[in-house]
């Protein structure tokens, strides 16, 4: 009942709207004009703050003197002085991140009321208050945990999948995108000398295949336990990839410029491709059952005792050194340092088209719930953007 519009006129996407309680005004963006007005609540002095300088205000908070918001276009969380819109600052911009509804948390906002039922609550992680009247709470975990049988304690989940990265001697597990603060867990380490180069994680059970270059080795190593053992020795390992249908293991061979299968199961080596130039990377494809290889200006799909072979050949690929496989899309991401660039080649299709181009000098990629990760050359940053942007 009683209900007043503030503002009638001049209005074409209003889409962000926060209240600033002290001085009793309503703001407001408009993403279609690419503006942030101001108005008092009982409809009087409207104001611009912001013309043309917010690209596409979603969401907006206030708090003290500073306006902040999601801009879609830049991609980034910015903020300016709620008064004339000067100071103006990006403060939150990464690649794969796209900010949406944003919020402010403070201790001055806290409004007086009945005391919080988590407050001394056992949840590990995160406890849900109930609805009021109730001084009930629940237990919560991050997507990547369950509870323990208590329902206060979250555990790891063996259904969960876990993104691995490495540094040049050890081995973390991470959920980067987890609510809250990042986490890693240390998941084991090599002796000296150590020189991780490659990974290959093993989707049939805890073994993560590994090339030490520093002491010249690929090496298995037990998630679960920690343990490491040598799988085979010498200088010429490139990029390895494992299929767990047939529990064999690629490499490149970096001297003899060819794609090497090792049996695990009979230690037995086979040359499955080899090429009058040297392979730059390589990933075995189990959906498919096939081996894609990166070469300078093409990838090659191989099936293995098949002699007729399937070349992607652009000018793009200067030098296709990371390559990885998304079932969900259906595609093959490249990562190319000398381009500086990631592309994407839809299955079944004859053309390379570009994914990200002016980044780092792509190393390594991995592609984890509809998210394609990578990190750059001299980089210390995992990033990430959606496989279906």
């Amino acid at each position: 009942s009683n209900k007043k519009d503030l503002v009638s006129d001049g209005l074409v996407w209003p889409n962000g709207l926060t209240v600033d309680e002290i001085l009793d005004r309503v703001y407001w963006s408009d993403a279609k004009k690419d503006t942030i007005e101001s108005i008092h609540m009982d409809g009087s002095g409207r104001m611009v703050i912001l013309d043309t300088v917010a690209k596409h205000p979603f969401s907006m908070a206030v708090f003290e003197d500073s306006l902040y918001w999601s801009d879609w276009e830049m991609q980034e969380i910015v903020s300016c002085n709620k008064f004339n819109g000067k100071d103006f600052k990006t403060l939150v911009k990464e690649a794969g991140i796209r900010p949406m509804g944003i919020t402010l948390a403070h201790p001055l906002l806290i409004q007086s009321g009945p005391p919080s039922p988590c407050v001394d609550s056992p949840c590990s992680h995160v406890c849900l208050p109930k609805p009021l009247p109730s001084t009930e709470f629940t237990c919560a975990c991050p997507s990547h945990l369950v509870l323990d049988s208590a329902g206060t304690a979250c555990e790891d989940s063996s259904l969960t999948s876990t993104l691995l990265l490495s540094t040049s001697t050890h081995i973390y597990s991470l959920h980067p995108q987890t609510i809250g603060l990042t986490s890693h867990k240390a998941i084991g380490s090599i002796p000296s000398p150590g020189l991780l180069t490659s990974l290959a994680a093993n989707s049939v059970d805890s073994m993560v295949y590994v090339v030490n270059r520093g002491a010249e080795q690929i090496l298995a190593m037990d998630r679960e336990t920690g343990s490491v053992n040598p799988v085979m020795y010498g200088d010429q390992f490139g990029a390895i990839s494992y299929d767990p249908f047939s529990n064999n293991l690629f490499w490149v061979d970096v001297h003899k410029m060819s794609v090497v299968v090792h049996s695990l199961s009979s230690s037995a080596n086979m040359v499955a491709v080899s090429s009058t130039s040297s392979p730059l990377s390589m990933v075995f494809v189990p959906e498919k059952n096939r081996l894609v290889v990166g070469e300078n200006g093409k990838i090659s799909i191989v099936q293995l005792g098949n002699p007729d072979v399937q070349e992607i050949v652009s000018y793009k690929l200067s030098s296709p050194g990371s390559l990885v496989y998304s079932a969900q899309a259906d595609a093959v991401f490249i990562g190319d340092a000398a381009s500086r660039a990631i592309y994407r080649w839809d299955w079944g299709t004859e053309e390379v088209v570009p994914v990200l181009e002016n980044i780092g000098e792509v190393v390594s990629m991995a592609v984890k719930d509809g998210l394609l990760y990578w990190v750059e050359k001299s980089g210390t940053s995992l990033l990430w953007i959606s496989i279906y942007n």
